[in-house]
């Protein structure tokens, strides 16, 4: 009896390893199975990552091109505008020239300075309303010195007026389209050095004496 127990239980424990060992084997199959699953998905996110890299490439390059393209159209708009402007500018001013070869002519035939010169002065007044049209203006000159707008040629010592006035505009100055293209040349009152020494003097003096 104690040997067909022993029979019985090394029986039983065989089942028992084959069982385990089949459990085994069908874990190590499920997890090899979820592992190629994983590695499936892996695989195609890659290449679905791989695609979508490749359209933002393509997308970027294709907005390169188009900028590239853009700024050659805009260069080529601002050369031709420009161009277009010169022209205009030319054209208006080919009168004036005409206007002095008249000139010069007249005054060669009856050499009458006054007539030459007023003619001269109307052709002036011309070029000048042409170069307005196109956005020059003459910078105003009046009253205090502006250093954004002139420039101090020459300074005069003066005490009967204000510092930094006025007194002469020796060149004139221009705007184009409001941005400053030469200063007018001026000449400016400054305060004499011998009374500005003696009224620094008497404040150096009078601060002693508070003293």
């Amino acid at each position: 009896m104690c040997e067909e127990k022993k029979i019985n239980e090394m029986k039983e424990m065989q089942n028992n390893n084959s069982q385990n060992l089949n459990e085994i084997k069908e874990n190590e199959e499920m997890n090899q199975n979820g592992l190629f699953e994983e590695n499936k998905q892996l695989k195609e996110k890659i290449a679905e990552l791989e695609n979508q890299l490749k359209e933002i490439q393509n997308a970027a390059r294709i907005i390169k091109a188009t900028f590239e393209n853009y700024k050659l159209d805009v260069d080529r708009q601002l050369k031709d505008a420009s161009k277009s402007t010169a022209l205009r500018i030319i054209k208006a001013l080919i009168p004036i020239l005409d206007d002095f070869k008249r000139a010069f002519k007249y005054y060669e035939s009856d050499n009458d300075l006054e007539k030459f010169k007023l003619g001269v002065e109307k052709i002036y007044e011309k070029l000048l309303k042409t170069l307005e049209n196109e956005g020059l203006r003459v910078i105003d000159a009046t009253g205090k010195f502006d250093p954004f707008n002139h420039e101090a040629f020459e300074k005069e010592e003066r005490d009967d007026v204000e510092e930094y006035t006025i007194l002469e505009v020796i060149e004139d100055g221009y705007t184009f389209n409001g941005q400053v293209v030469k200063p007018t040349k001026v000449r400016v009152a400054v305060k004499p050095r011998k009374k500005a020494e003696t009224s620094e003097n008497m404040t150096e003096n009078k601060q002693e004496n508070e003293q």
